[in-house]
């Protein structure tokens, strides 16, 4: 299936739930969130038009923490590419997709050379369904990074909304950036654009 898609345009098919609302606490024992270090000039933030000012432009680096404390080191640029997959707990929309992919990575998997990483940002410990629990549960078998209690990794990629994916090519640099759900031909499609480098194509290209 052909996908009129350039980099930038949103598959917007749910509403996506934006960042903030009520005061974000962090887990003062590090459990569901950790530190975290950006790498590099941030992204800009993501804006839903037919041009995202994002794509072409080198993802950050950074460095976070799985939920049993180990230190990950993300370097986008290394040959590997990448789809970085931002969710909150708390997010309705976040619930319904993680098993969604779950789903369509247990069946089809995931090219070789791509890296599927969740982010998990915007966490309050008062709203219930906390990631570390919510992950497990889901059965997601993918690499889980925990964000920073005020959010860095999702600020340095330009969240704005959730769910929200960030598509890096092996060369580093940006392909796409998509808020909201996935349908199966555009997961489809940002595991394909995180196999490729150069020029991100546009129009009947964008397969």
């Amino acid at each position: 299936v052909v996908l009129a898609l350039v980099g930038a345009v949103a598959l917007a098919l749910v509403a996506a739930l934006t960042l903030g609302g009520g005061e974000q606490v962090g887990d003062p024992d590090g459990a569901e969130t950790g530190p975290v270090a950006v790498v590099g000039e941030p992204l800009p933030t993501f804006e839903e038009t037919t041009s995202d000012a994002a794509v072409g432009l080198p993802a950050p680096g950074f460095d976070a923490t799985t939920f049993d404390g180990r230190t990950v080191k993300v370097r986008p640029g290394n040959g590997t590419g990448y789809v970085f997959a931002f969710f909150a707990h708390w997010c309705p929309h976040c619930q319904a997709e993680v098993p969604k992919l779950v789903e369509w990575i247990d069946r089809d998997g995931i090219p070789s050379g791509v890296e599927v990483v969740a982010v998990s940002t915007a966490v309050y410990l008062d709203r219930g369904n906390l990631p570390r629990a919510w992950f497990a549960a889901e059965g997601w078998r993918e690499l889980v990074l925990r964000d920073s209690d005020s959010s860095e990794v999702a600020e340095a990629y330009g969240l704005r909304s959730f769910p929200y994916f960030v598509v890096v090519g092996t060369d580093g640099r940006v392909r796409a950036r998509i808020s909201g759900g996935l349908p199966p031909d555009g997961w489809a499609y940002v595991l394909n654009q995180a196999t490729r480098s150069g020029a991100v194509p546009t129009g009947a290209d964008a397969t």
